[in-house]
């Protein structure tokens, strides 16, 4: 995977760092923390430009630059557009309060109306610097739960973003409201889809055999074979344990099951579920 930090990316962005409130609603102290973001005006056009706006989320925002080529190079080219990725708060170097960020005290602006209002202030600094900018658009983009804060961010302050894009983002997904299994259903079926039928009920049974095998002690050492891992399970939750692995690593693998390698959250090859269920086939 070629990364800007390389230079190996058509569009590399500058690491600049704003100075955002720690707390936009409440204690009137003015107190500010330098929130990092990129930005490039590689592609831009002042003339007509829009400002794409990448709502960072829980990670290192380079991460997501890196991974964000259809925002980053092809739309910034075709749009003549200024590429802003934000860094969510209390990530990467964007640190409230330094190495004391994680302090039980000080987690109490760790929160989705905190970190919406950076970006906001964000772009406001950024329509000063460029008064051109005022009267462009500004398109916001993210996935998963950056997609979630970018939706949101679209509903609540509409008079700053025109449009959003935002992709896997479960901004419904609450209690009561989505029915629970939602996403495993659906992430079931991204196998059932690439691999066929041999693929998909390969899965499921593995999973039943798997929590068959949780009283019974006798088989840990060969599961430990079978799975690679660093040392034999010893009770029936380390079985539930690893249950629970192969299940996120699975459900993790359909979110980020590009035509194109990764290393998004892994090292993975281009159309990594299709890889994923081939490598099942020959097992078999």
């Amino acid at each position: 995977m070629k990364k800007w930090s390389d230079g190996l990316t058509a569009n590399t962005p500058t690491s600049k760092t704003a100075d955002v409130k720690i707390d936009h609603f409440g204690d009137g102290s003015g107190d500010t923390f330098k929130m990092r973001y990129l930005i490039s005006d590689k592609f831009y056009n002042d003339t007509y430009g829009p400002i794409l706006f990448y709502a960072g989320n829980e990670g290192k925002i380079p991460v997501f630059w890196d991974n964000s080529g259809f925002v980053t190079d092809t739309l910034a080219e075709e749009m003549g557009a200024l590429v802003v990725f934000a860094e969510h708060r209390y990530y990467g170097e964007s640190m409230p309060f330094g190495n004391n960020s994680y302090n039980k005290e000080n987690l109490k602006y760790f929160t989705v109306p905190q970190a919406m209002l950076d970006y906001v202030e964000l772009l406001e600094k950024l329509k000063m610097e460029r008064p051109e900018l005022k009267s462009r658009a500004t398109i916001l983009f993210g996935g998963s739960y950056g997609g979630m804060l970018a939706s949101w961010m679209r509903m609540k302050y509409p008079q700053h973003f025109q449009g959003a894009l935002a992709s896997s983002a479960p901004i419904l997904y609450f209690n009561g409201t989505t029915l629970p299994y939602a996403y495993s259903d659906f992430a079931s079926k991204v196998y059932y889809d690439a691999g066929g039928k041999d693929c998909g009920h390969a899965i499921k049974y593995g999973f039943f055999e798997l929590n068959n095998l949780m009283y019974d002690g006798s088989k840990y050492e060969k599961l430990a074979e079978k799975f690679n891992l660093c040392s034999a399970p010893t009770k029936p939750e380390d079985i539930e344990t690893l249950s629970e692995t192969i299940n996120d690593s699975l459900g993790t693998m359909v979110m980020v099951n590009y035509p194109y390698p990764t290393n998004f959250v892994a090292n993975l090859p281009g159309h990594p579920i299709k890889a994923a269920c081939d490598a099942i086939k020959n097992v078999q």
